[in-house]
This record gives C-alpha cells, sequence and structure tokens, in this order.
C-alpha cells in the first residue's frame, strides 16, 4: 500500500488518540524525498498524561505505530515529546528541519519552535548548554602548573 495512504492512517490515529491534547505531527526524513519505505514521524503532545515517559512511548507502539506498519507494512520511526520536552534542544530537530511536512500543528506551535530553535543566537546557546567541554586558555592553563 501506498506511502501516502499509511501516513494518513498514521495521522488519524494520532489525532484520536491524543484528542485536544496533540500539538504537532510532522512527518520528515528521507521518504519526504522518494527514499526510504521508512516514515519518519515527529509527535508533540501539550500535557504528559502519564508521568512515565516510557509508558507514553509503549501506549503510541500498541496503539499507532504497530496496527499502521501491520496494515500498510511501511516501518514508522518516531519521537514523541511533551511540550516542556520539545522546547530543549533536541539535535534530531536539525534532521526534520532539513525536510519536513507539517501534517498538525496547532496554532502553528511547531513552525514556531523550529523558527526559535534555528534563531543563530539561541542556536548557540544551545550548543553551550550540552558542550560538556570546558575550554582553557592554554595561558591560563600555563599559570595553574606553575
Amino acid at each position: 500500500m501506498s506511502i501516502e495512504a499509511a501516513k494518513q492512517s498514521l495521522l488519524q490515529r494520532i489525532r484520536e488518540f491524543y484528542g485536544d491534547n496533540l500539538l504537532s505531527v510532522v512527518f520528515y526524513g528521507a521518504h519526504l524525498k522518494g527514499g526510504l519505505d521508512e516514515i519518519d514521524v515527529l509527535v508533540i503532545i501539550d500535557e504528559p498524561y502519564d508521568p512515565v515517559k516510557i509508558n507514553r512511548v509503549a501506549d503510541f507502539i500498541e496503539n499507532i505505530k504497530e496496527p499502521v506498519e501491520e496494515e500498510y507494512g511501511h516501518f514508522i520511526a518516531f519521537e514523541l515529546y511533551t511540550r516542556e520536552e520539545a522546547e530543549n534542544f533536541h539535535s534530531s530537530f536539525l534532521d526534520v528541519a532539513k525536510a519536513h511536512e507539517i501534517a498538525y500543528d496547532r496554532d502553528n506551535y511547531f513552525q514556531n519552535l523550529l523558527r526559535e530553535m534555528l534563531n543563530p543566537k539561541k542556536t548557540i546557546e544551545y550548543v553551550k548548554y550540552i558542550s560538556t567541554i570546558e575550554y582553557i586558555p592554554v595561558d591560563e592553563e600555563k599559570r595553574e602548573e606553575q
């Protein structure tokens, strides 16, 4: 069955499962360029309906991913975030930014999030935050040894 039909079924299941808690559904990756038969999807929900992330992931797999894979025969790779989780920098968003198709975006949430993450000033803040390398100028290092 076609990848487009699989994506429509996936979107429908996501919307039905999350209802008013859904913020964004974004397809991205090689399938948009006619590449792989794998469907990459980013799902962002507003509030965690279960405090344990592994339970939310298991629900997605059981209720959305597996039924669509079985019916359409396309592998689905997904990322599932709450609003709070999505607003932290994720390097995977860089893949999304390269090629994406927004299927659902309440109040332009994802578009605004992506615009903010791609802002050069904001991006450098994220890089500083996730960097674990401490820079020590050579001159200071020599002084400390003496």
